[in-house]
């Protein structure tokens, strides 16, 4: 027998729905914690803030206070990015409305810094979601079994609706094999004066001095 399937026109508009709920459970079950820091046009989860990340559909994340160097989210995926991740929008945190609205039509910088626990998981995706208009994707980044900084430039629509519900996510394995990773902090930046086409971005990227990432 035939499996049913949803035709792209009914399946788009219901998983972008979807989405949105997801984002505003979160809002509404947002764990307690001290919140995340906006200021001089950054946005950073560090330390006891990074208790508010969220797991959607197929993700899981725990937060760890006392892992020696400092606190961090141990985040997992057991679903593949390719099964669920047009259903969720992994492992994430709900942007606050002030900064969201500070980066309408704004060029940014999504940064994360995170470490792979299993040698065998080269890569992760990560993305900002306005759930409305022009979400920035899944973006691959490298990782390592140390910790290193990756990060993604891209320009968040000028049309981006003011929402509440825009979110920076990570999909920690993106072949749902159950590899977790560390994340120790996550920035997002607006950078003044270098603006670019509407929905542009630019290319994933490690700090100085770290290998290039993998094609």
């Amino acid at each position: 027998m035939r499996a049913f399937s949803l035709p792209d026109w009914a399946f788009y508009p219901l998983a972008g729905l979807l989405a949105a709920g997801l984002v505003a459970l979160a809002m509404l079950v947002r764990p307690a914690g001290t919140e995340p820091v906006v200021q001089g046009g950054r946005f950073t989860v560090q330390g006891p803030a990074l208790s508010n990340f969220i797991p959607g559909p197929g993700t899981r994340v725990s937060f760890m206070p006392d892992y020696p160097g400092g606190a961090v989210a141990r985040a997992g995926s057991d679903a593949s990015l390719e099964a669920a991740g047009a259903l969720s929008a992994g492992v994430g945190l709900v942007v606050p409305p002030a900064f969201e609205a500070a980066v309408v039509g704004q060029p940014i910088r999504v940064t994360f810094e995170i470490q792979a626990m299993d040698d065998t998981l080269e890569e992760v995706r990560i993305g900002y979601f306005t759930v409305s208009t022009g979400d920035s994707g899944w973006r691959a980044v490298p990782v390592s079994e140390r910790f290193e900084t990756v990060s993604f430039d891209w320009q968040v629509p000028a049309d981006a609706a003011l929402n509440e519900n825009e979110w920076v996510g990570i999909w920690p394995d993106p072949e749902g094999l159950g590899r977790d990773v560390l994340v120790r902090r996550v920035v997002i930046e607006i950078l003044a004066g270098q603006g670019s086409s509407p929905g542009g971005a630019g290319p994933a990227r490690r700090a100085a001095g770290a290998a290039p990432p993998r094609e």
